[in-house]
Formats: structure tokens, C-alpha cells, sequence
């Protein structure tokens, strides 16, 4: 490249977030490709899957990752998944995404601490900032 010039744009824009891997399980194809690629833009190791059960096949970290969790997942729903984890003692922290209303899953997502509770559709940077909070 010309002297100046920035050979790996991504680079730049993305330096990566040592650490921390999020976890994505959605199972709206299209949006979890969006929310995985808005995530590793922003920096952070990413890995996305459709139901509850596609993430315990791959393996659930100890530490050093969080969730981002749809609540209405078919299968293991992101309630039950997450009350299964704390009750092996594994605490990660987790922000859940909804498309149900407040007043529907409030009380059960507020007893599990998360680290938010975004309501669809939801604005990406509202996203980036909850997993900023995990770093912090």
C-alpha cells in the first residue's frame, strides 16, 4: 500500500477485544447473522447459534464470555437455559434480547440479574453497549 494508506481497514476499525467471546443464540437467521457481524466489528470473538441446544453441542465457556440470549427460542427456551447454568454454579453474565413484551417476561428476566434486557427491535449500539459493560 501507498505510504499512509491502511492495508486491513477491519483491523482498524476492530481491534480485537482481548478475551472476551460472546455467545449468540437466536433462532431469526437474519438477524443473528447481523447482531454476529455487528458484534465482531466492534472487536469482540463471536460465535452464533440457532437454539439452546446447537450451543451446549459446541460447549459453553467458563469464563470470559457472555450470552446474548433470546428469551423465545424453540427448544431450551433463554430462561430455562439460563436458570439450568446458575444452577451448576456457572454465572455468565447475559443480555437478553425479546420480541415479547415487558410486562410477559420482566419478573423472570429481572430475578436472573442480566446484564440487560433488550425489547425487538432494538438498537445495535444499545446492544454494544451492555456487552461494553461485561469488559468493564
Amino acid at each position: 500500500p501507498r505510504p499512509g494508506a491502511v492495508a486491513n481497514t477491519r483491523a482498524v476499525l476492530a481491534p480485537r477485544s482481548k478475551g472476551l467471546h460472546v455467545l449468540i443464540v437466536d433462532d431469526d437467521d437474519s438477524l443473528r447473522r447481523a447482531l454476529a457481524r455487528t458484534i465482531r466489528l466492534a472487536g469482540f470473538e463471536v460465535d452464533a447459534f440457532r437454539s439452546v441446544e446447537a450451543l451446549m453441542a459446541h460447549g459453553v465457556p467458563d469464563r470470559d464470555a457472555c450470552l446474548v440470549l433470546d428469551v423465545d427460542v424453540p427448544g431450551i427456551g433463554g430462561i430455562e437455559f439460563t436458570r439450568t447454568l446458575a444452577a451448576a454454579g456457572r454465572d455468565l453474565p447475559t443480555i437478553f434480547i425479546t420480541a415479547l413484551e415487558p410486562g410477559q417476561v420482566g419478573k423472570p428476566l429481572a430475578a436472573l440479574a442480566p446484564v440487560a434486557v433488550l425489547y425487538k427491535p432494538f438498537d445495535k449500539q444499545d446492544l454494544l453497549e451492555a456487552i461494553g459493560r461485561v469488559r468493564d
